[in-house]
């Protein structure tokens, strides 16, 4: 299989995820704090762990992008260009959404709304424009983490290393009391199964088929159960599943025009649809739309807006940023000087 289709593949599951995580917010977490004039079929509530299969999904593909890096600084610019230009597009047309559009109880004092443009405000306490930011930490986190290693050249042991600190969040899930709540955060530890799931399973696809990698899935895999319920065992275990097949070729169907559509701009779809769908969600309630014609709205909406942001924030401003990078020997020459290797021992 050639590495656009896996990666076309890979783009199109986080559409899904993307979208699974919207249908929650807009039809069963809206009914929640709103509610619906309508009943919400319970199983909508399984959307929200669309959140653990991007967790998934970014494991794998910065493992592959470290992999391909020839120094720190195209790391740096790479993931640059795709996180923030979005983000801080995302964080002005939510504030203004719940201003404007009076989402009661969603909105934040203007320093605190500044402070969301550094992406890991959480870290000092300061509220979230939008509660789906609190993903956005754990991202930049996990990169964090992998990218020391990266520095001293010990990528590849990462995932080993990572083994021991999710064994804190399993302590502290089962027992209690430790006092680990603030190491858990700082080490992402709840979190970190699924990034190096998506580690392992890159290692796998990329033929490195070894005792350790198995070994390695099926402790992170445990851990899950553990650290959520044996419920979620099994739903976790799908994921696993599907997420093989599609890096390994056997799920052609994600190949198709609408779902890479929908993993095209799966990320400000994301970032975008949680408030502002709450707000025309309201607005159309205004207008005498029933609960399903009013998601759908709202869904429709959020889907036009993520697709133009993407078209004129996100791609311009990658291909900007890239570019001037590249073509830009002085600039190159200073952030590649910021940031190298440091010498291993």
């Amino acid at each position: 299989m050639n590495s656009s289709n896996r990666l076309a593949e890979v783009d199109a599951l986080r559409g899904i995820a993307a979208a699974a995580v919207v249908c929650y917010h807009l039809v069963f977490r809206y009914d929640e704090l709103y509610g619906h004039a309508a009943k919400i079929p319970e199983i909508l509530h399984a959307g929200q762990y669309g959140v653990q299969l991007f967790f998934m999904i970014s494991g794998f593909v910065i493992f592959l992008t470290l992999n391909r890096v020839k120094h720190p600084a195209d790391f740096l610019v790479s993931r640059f260009s795709r996180l923030y230009p979005t983000f801080w597009a995302a964080l002005i047309l939510t504030t203004g959404a719940v201003y404007l559009g009076g989402l009661a109880g969603r909105e934040i004092g203007g320093l605190h709304t500044l402070a969301n443009a550094l992406m890991f405000h959480e870290y000092f306490g300061v509220p979230h424009v939008d509660g789906v930011y609190w993903t956005l930490t754990v991202e930049l986190t996990f990169y964090f983490w992998v990218y020391l290693f990266f520095l001293f050249g010990r990528l590849n042991s990462f995932d080993v290393c990572a083994l021991p600190i999710i064994s804190v969040a399993v302590l502290e899930q089962t027992i209690g009391g430790l006092g680990f709540a603030i190491l858990n955060k700082i080490l992402i530890a709840k979190h970190l199964p699924f990034f190096i799931a998506g580690i392992a399973i890159f290692k796998l696809s990329a033929g490195q088929r070894s005792l350790r990698v198995w070994m390695i899935i099926a402790i992170t895999l445990a851990t899950t159960g553990l650290l959520y319920s044996t419920d979620h065992l099994l739903l976790f275990g799908v994921f696993y599943m599907v997420f093989y097949a599609a890096v390994t070729g056997r799920l052609v169907f994600l190949r198709g025009r609408g779902i890479v559509w929908l993993g095209a701009i799966s990320y400000p779809l994301y970032l975008l649809h949680q408030n502002i769908g709450y707000v025309i969600i309201q607005y159309s309630y205004g207008f005498g739309l029933g609960a399903w014609a009013a998601i759908c709205v709202a869904g429709l909406g959020v889907l036009a807006l993520a697709w133009a942001v993407t078209v004129w924030i996100e791609q311009p401003a990658m291909r900007f940023i890239r570019s001037s990078y590249q073509n830009n020997e002085n600039l190159k020459a200073v952030l590649k000087g910021a940031f190298r290797r440091l010498p291993v021992p």
